[in-house]
């Protein structure tokens, strides 16, 4: 029996990497649904409620950091849902906002590859069980 696809909602603005990103994800098995900006983004998962949200932080008008506390603030599926974030800012710079949000995982785009990306994403769902 062939088990059904985790849902990620890829919210990035610059087009050519998320692209590539939900290219990799498909391949890896996901269904991947594709957002350009933060309010874009979370009227898809209030709808949607994904499996995971992998964002971006710096968005206009409404940053990454910023939609991951109205997830995390909209009930039960925004506490439990998996928030991964994809950026080029240093985790210190943002420490203080990013603490409370209980982030799954935070990347920094130019250290870490696409690859490394999807085997922690694959990983994250192979350690949160239900």
């Amino acid at each position: 029996m062939r088990m059904v696809a985790k849902k990620i909602l890829l919210i990035e603005d610059s087009k050519p990497l998320r692209v590539v990103l939900a290219e990799r994800l498909r391949d890896a098995g996901f269904d991947v649904t594709e957002a350009n900006g933060g309010e874009d983004g979370l009227r898809i998962a209030e709808d949607q409620k994904p499996d995971m949200i992998i964002t971006d932080i710096i968005m206009f008008p409404l940053d990454g950091l910023d939609l991951a506390k109205r997830i995390r603030e909209s009930g039960e599926w925004g506490e439990r849902v998996h928030i991964v974030a994809l950026t080029n800012q240093d985790r210190a710079q943002e420490k203080s906002r990013i603490d409370p949000l209980h982030l799954s995982a935070y990347f920094v785009k130019t250290d870490v590859p696409l690859d490394e990306i999807v085997k922690n994403v694959q990983k994250l769902f192979k350690e949160k069980k239900g």
